[in-house]
């Protein structure tokens, strides 16, 4: 009996691991492109032979707009979009202090009743120093401190003058580069440049692996997200000269 239970275990462990093999041997992408030519006249057709295994493919052309290294993909990877930082430091701070400390005097000069204490501001605004804002959250901490001095637009120049601008501004001017998505069951690809130059057309192959289920899977919690997926990628190039 024994001897069968073993035996039995032993069959459903490779029975697991060959369905697990599986999985991750069918995540392995590949994809190659070629050119019928690969020096062109401006607006000559260049027609591009397209295999693989992967599940969606883009093609990007490497002109204008179209270039991969210029993509979303490339560029963002491993990082945050346009993250918007404002700091203030120690040091404008310091160069601050004189002058704000003036207007508050001038201020409760003109309004004896309604003074405002320099003191209280300053230490309340050293208490934003070395820690990141949007600007506008800035904006308002400072109307915070003294509501009656400055408005809120007053504010927003305050964060523009004192402090340091850390953005991180990945978008590139005119946008992110785009590529064109082919129907893997017909894959045939034909383009004219328009402009002579030396052009790195790219594939982009992906091939995206079934849902991991987590916790109750849908049974309580029907959302998705990307995190769920494996995928694997794999691009292949040609480059094309144009005269």
């Amino acid at each position: 009996m024994k001897t069968k239970n073993v035996t039995y275990i032993l069959l459903l462990l490779t029975l697991l691991f060959s369905f697990t093999s599986c999985e991750i041997e069918d995540l392995d992408t590949w994809v190659s492109i070629e050119a019928d030519k690969t020096e062109v006249a401006v607006n000559e057709t260049v027609s591009f032979k397209i295999t693989g295994n992967a599940e969606t493919y883009v093609v990007y052309t490497g002109d204008s707009g179209r270039d991969f290294a210029k993509s979303y993909l490339v560029i963002t990877e491993g990082k945050k979009i346009d993250q918007e930082e404002y700091v203030l430091t120690k040091a404008s701070l310091d160069t601050w202090a004189p002058i704000l400390t003036a207007e508050i005097n001038a201020f409760n000069v003109l309004n004896p009743n309604a003074t405002l204490n320099a003191t209280t501001i300053l230490a309340g605004l050293g208490g934003l120093v070395d820690k990141s804002f949007y600007k506008d959250t800035a904006a308002n901490r400072i109307r915070e401190l003294m509501p009656t001095l400055k408005t809120y637009a007053d504010c927003g120049v305050l964060v523009v003058t004192y402090f340091t601008n850390k953005s991180v501004l990945l978008t590139p001017v005119g946008g992110f580069s785009t590529g064109v998505a082919l129907n893997r069951y017909n894959l045939t690809y034909s383009y004219k440049f328009a402009t002579a130059g030396t052009y790195v057309v790219t594939l982009l192959g992906t091939k995206l692996s079934d849902k991991n289920y987590s916790g109750s899977g849908y049974t309580l919690d029907r959302s998705s997200s990307a995190g769920e997926y494996d995928y694997k990628r794999h691009i292949d190039t040609v480059t094309i000269v144009v005269k």
